[in-house]
């Protein structure tokens, strides 16, 4: 299920949010969730937020109204 969600993501230009995954792999959120975070600690996917910009790099995560009112999304790490 790992490959297919990195297969899902590799052509969505402005990734996913996390119900856009579920509903497109038909699984739970929470299940989904949970194959994200090991996929970002690898460095296969990122975090995004809503307006595009890396949600790692970033440091007012824990303030952003974008998040608050959007969530994350996710896509594949760029190729250097």
């Amino acid at each position: 299920m790992l490959k297919q969600l990195v297969d899902l993501l590799e052509n969505k230009e402005n990734g996913l949010s996390l119900s856009e995954i579920s509903r497109a792999m038909n699984a739970q959120p929470t299940a989904v969730l949970s194959m994200i975070d090991l996929l970002v600690q690898k460095g296969k996917l990122i975090e995004i937020g809503p307006d595009g910009k890396c949600c790692t790099t970033c440091g007012a995560q824990s303030d952003c109204n974008l998040l608050a009112a959007r969530g994350k999304r996710y896509m594949v790490k760029p190729q250097n």
